[in-house]
C-alpha cells in the first residue's frame, strides 16, 4: 500500500523519471563503448583540441617553428593544436613528460636534436628515444654549417683537416655548450676526419660567435640560421654544409661529405608521439602535415625561418632516429662525453 502511493504521488513519479534517465545514460555509454569511435579514433581524430609539447621556452627557433605548423595543422583538422612551452634540463622535462603521456594522439611532442643528445650527457634520463615514442613525420631540416672569420687561412674542409693535423689540439672550436649540437657536429667531424680540436664551450651560440669573430676560435661547427645573416654579411665564410647534398639555403657551399665520406649532421625538427598511439592517428597527422608541408606557401615560409622541409613517412622519420641515436653512441665515445 505504501509503496502504490509513494507512486501515485509526484515524488514517486520524479523518482521514476530519474531512473529512468539513469538507465537511458547508461545505455548511451555502452552503446558509444561499443559501437562509437574511441578518441583517438583516425575517423573522427581529433574530436578536442591537441597538445604540442614544445621542450623550450618560449621565441626559440624550436618554439617558432612549432606554432606555425600547428596553426597550419589547427586549420587542416579543424581543431586547435595548441602549443604548451615546457622548458628545462635541455628539453629532458617536456620529453620525459611526453613519455609518460597517455598514447591517446591527443599529446604531440616538437623534437629536436637534443632528444638523442641527452641520454649521453645528462643523468637520471627517464625516457628512451626509440621506446618511449613513436615517430609521426621529421618536418624540417636545418644545416650545420663550418664558419671560419674571413681573414683565416682556412677555406675549405680539408685545409680545417690539414690545419688540425699540422697542430694536433692547436685549432680551437666554439659552441653553445656542452651537448649542443654545435658541440656534437665538431666532435664528429674530428672523429670521422681523424683529426683533433679542441672544444671551448659556452653559454650559448652568440658568445661563441664573438670570440670566433674576433679571431680568438678559429672555427665554429654551427646551425645555419644562427650565421646567415654574417656570411651574407661577409664577416664570416663559410666552408662547407653538413648536409648529404647541396643546401638550398647554401646552394654554392660545399658539403662536409664530399671530404669526409659518410657525414651528415643537421639541426632536424619532428613530431612524436607517445609509444602505443593507434596507427591510424600517426597516419593521419602524417599525411596531414605532409599536404601543409607541400604547399609551396608554406615552403616559404619555413626557407624565411632557415629550414628546408623534409616531409616522408613515419617509417623514414624511425630510421632516422635509429641511425641518430647510433651516431650519437659513436661520437660520445670519440669525445668522451660524459653524464653530468
Amino acid at each position: 500500500m505504501i509503496e502504490r502511493n509513494v507512486q501515485r504521488s509526484g515524488f514517486g513519479k520524479r523518482i521514476q523519471a530519474r531512473e529512468q534517465r539513469a538507465m537511458f545514460k547508461a545505455f548511451v555509454i555502452a552503446a558509444a563503448m561499443l559501437f562509437g569511435p574511441g578518441p583517438a579514433s583516425a575517423q573522427d581524430y581529433p574530436t578536442h583540441p591537441v597538445r604540442v609539447i614544445v621542450p623550450f621556452a618560449p621565441g626559440g627557433g624550436t618554439d617558432a617553428l612549432s606554432r606555425v605548423l600547428a596553426d597550419a595543422l589547427g586549420r587542416r583538422l579543424g581543431q586547435a593544436f595548441v602549443v604548451e612551452n615546457m622548458g628545462g634540463a635541455g628539453g629532458t622535462i617536456g620529453y620525459n613528460m611526453v613519455a609518460r603521456t597517455d598514447p591517446d594522439g591527443y599529446t604531440i611532442l616538437s623534437a629536436t636534436p637534443a632528444l638523442v643528445i641527452n641520454p649521453y650527457i645528462q643523468k637520471d634520463i627517464a625516457y628512451d628515444p626509440l621506446r618511449d615514442f613513436a615517430p609521426v613525420i621529421q618536418t624540417t631540416t636545418s644545416p650545420m654549417v663550418i664558419v671560419v672569420p674571413t681573414a683565416s687561412p682556412i677555406h675549405t674542409a680539408q685545409d680545417l683537416i690539414d690545419a688540425a693535423r699540422a697542430r694536433p689540439g692547436q685549432i680551437r672550436y666554439g659552441s653553445a655548450g656542452i651537448g649542443s649540437i654545435s658541440h656534437v657536429t665538431g666532435a664528429l667531424f674530428a672523429a670521422m676526419a681523424g683529426v683533433k680540436l679542441t672544444h671551448v664551450p659556452y653559454r650559448g651560440s652568440g658568445p661563441a660567435l664573438i670570440d670566433l669573430l674576433a679571431g680568438r676560435m678559429h672555427v665554429q661547427f654551427e646551425n645555419a640560421p644562427t650565421v646567415l645573416g654574417q656570411i651574407q654579411g661577409g664577416q664570416l665564410r663559410a666552408v662547407a654544409v653538413g648536409t648529404a647534398g647541396k643546401s638550398s639555403l647554401l646552394p654554392d657551399v660545399p658539403i662536409v661529405a664530399a671530404t669526409v665520406p659518410g657525414y651528415e649532421s643537421s639541426s632536424w625538427f619532428g613530431f612524436l608521439v607517445p609509444a602505443a598511439t593507434p596507427r591510424p592517428v600517426i597516419d593521419r597527422l602524417n599525411a596531414a602535415l605532409n599536404d601543409i608541408l607541400n604547399d609551396p606557401g608554406m615552403e616559404k615560409r619555413l626557407a624565411g625561418l632557415g629550414v628546408e622541409r623534409i616531409g616522408g613517412t613515419p617509417q623514414a622519420f624511425g630510421a632516422y632516429l635509429k641511425a641518430k641515436v647510433a651516431e650519437m653512441k659513436t661520437v660520445a665515445e670519440a669525445a668522451n662525453l660524459t653524464r653530468q
